[in-house]
């Protein structure tokens, strides 16, 4: 059953990130570089606007064990008086925000972005609410319709000449149509009810992790608004399409795990199966991560070529970095939710505002020295709070640093041994479409040799699975 609920998360997620993807790569011929840079360099106040309106409670909620409806709708009504604030301030500043990037046209940008904090305040303690009760599978129906929705909407503007308008519609239209498909599609019970003694227990929890989020935010998004405001909106762009590009499987992934894990685990009694849990679900996330990644890094040049219009192929030393990133980032996320069911959000808070201060801080002080840079540091600084999480993981679990470090090490080396002699086949092949199924094969082979000589769980688990499935559907048949 845990298996079945991950899937399905792992649809919701996946499913909808890959029709963005899709979107984004057919929105990529009809807009430039120059568009998506328009609204890539606010990409930080449109990531603020979930963090500032949740401010942690849905976490909160789901830890729950049973948690009512009147704790769903005092979390509610909070939510959407944060999000028309939200709308309110950003029509407020948006005038100096324009005026300090040096582009007139993010005025007009930004308050319009605003207007997806009132959309996002009606629909996150409903998707809290469906998370809680297990339902993944209408979860990942709702997001994948919500995002087609807004894609078509955008593909319209665009090949109407709406230029990054078409952007904008998609980043508004996403929470604007899923608040729609939830009113259609899911039962409300909302009344006027409002907890202040629940509402403070809520707040105790989620502060902290409102604080640390609020930097993460900073941190992903500060390197297209320092390329908007030091280089150009292009570099703003490629940027941008680069953080996109690799956040479709290693966020995805992440976000998959987590949404599940933190559920089921919280429910474990004792204190011996959550420990197993966590394990296990650390090992899938790294593993299936490095996976991701390490294929992605081997075949960059050729899927960009392929994929994107020439005019994009700048973007892959961007992408590149990115995909070194990924294999510690998404890792270091995870982490959170054992410090999240453990009740201890005070050290995600501690943790990540000091990591994620520091790479604001060296973006800073690297930019003039060029992109790569700026990325390698961020890299370096992300290892560096791997082990602090890892730390003080283990001490909360009351084990040893040791398996953690054993699992991430263990899972990481395969994927990079493929990823090493995929990456040396396709820089020899001359066609591009054949290097990506060349590539892609001899990974795959490569990556299937190991881990039935080095790796027998993972191989035999996903194997099973696969038998079951052809039994599943030969079933199916003969019925």
């Amino acid at each position: 059953m845990r298996f079945v609920f991950f899937i399905w998360s792992l649809i919701e997620r996946f499913g909808g990130n890959v029709v963005s993807l899709l979107g984004n790569v057919l929105l990529s011929y009809l807009l430039s570089p120059d568009d998506f840079g328009m609204v890539t360099m606010l990409g930080v106040f449109s990531s603020l606007i979930f963090v500032l309106i949740d401010c942690g409670m849905s976490d909160g909620l789901l830890r729950m064990k049973e948690p009512s409806r009147k704790d769903f709708n005092t979390i509610f009504y909070f939510n959407l008086g944060v999000g028309v604030l939200l709308f309110l301030a950003y029509a407020l500043i948006a005038p100096w925000v324009a005026q300090f990037l040096g582009y007139p046209q993010l005025r007009a940008i930004l308050t319009t972005l605003g207007v997806g904090a009132i959309f996002s305040g009606l629909t996150i303690t409903q998707i809290t609410k469906l998370r809680s009760q297990l339902h993944f599978r209408r979860l990942a129906g709702l997001n994948i319709s919500a995002i087609s929705l807004a894609l078509c909407v955008a593909v319209l503007i665009a090949l109407n000449g709406g230029g990054y308008w078409a952007l904008v519609e998609l980043q508004v239209g996403f929470p604007g149509f899923y608040f729609v498909l939830l009113v259609i599609f899911s039962k409300w019970n909302l009344r006027w009810e409002f907890d202040f003694g629940r509402f403070k227990e809520l707040w105790a929890f989620g502060v902290n992790l409102l604080a640390s989020t609020i930097f993460v935010q900073l941190s992903q998004n500060i390197f297209t608004f320092i390329l908007g405001k030091y280089y150009n909106p292009v570099s703003a762009g490629f940027m941008g399409q680069a953080q996109k590009l690799q956040q479709t499987p290693t966020n995805s992934l992440e976000m998959s795990i987590s949404s599940t894990s933190f559920v089921l685990i919280s429910k474990c009694e004792t204190q011996e199966q959550k420990n197993v849990e966590i394990l296990r679900m650390f090992g899938v996330m790294t593993f299936v991560n490095s996976l991701f990644c390490m294929l992605l890094l081997a075949l960059s040049y050729p899927v960009i070529d392929v994929v994107f219009p020439s005019r994009w192929l700048p973007v892959v030393p961007y992408f590149r970095m990115m995909l070194c990133w990924g294999l510690v980032y998404p890792v270091c996320s995870y982490m959170l939710i054992i410090f999240k069911i453990f009740g201890r959000t005070d050290i995600i808070r501690n943790v990540m505002i000091a990591e994620k201060s520091l790479i604001v801080v060296f973006a800073f002080l690297f930019y003039r020295y060029g992109v790569m840079v700026m990325l390698a540091s961020a890299i370096v600084v992300s290892l560096c709070s791997l082990c602090a999480y890892i730390y003080f993981a283990s001490r909360l679990m009351g084990v040893k640093m040791m398996p953690f470090v054993g699992i991430f090490i263990r899972n990481l080396l395969p994927a990079v041994f493929a990823g090493g002699v995929s990456w040396l086949l396709v820089s020899l092949t001359p066609w591009s479409l054949l290097a990506i199924v060349a590539g892609a094969l001899v990974f795959l082979v490569l990556l299937v040799s190991e881990c039935k000589i080095f790796f027998p769980d993972y191989y035999g688990f996903v194997t099973e699975k696969i038998r079951v499935a052809f039994r599943r559907a030969e079933c199916d048949k003969e019925g």
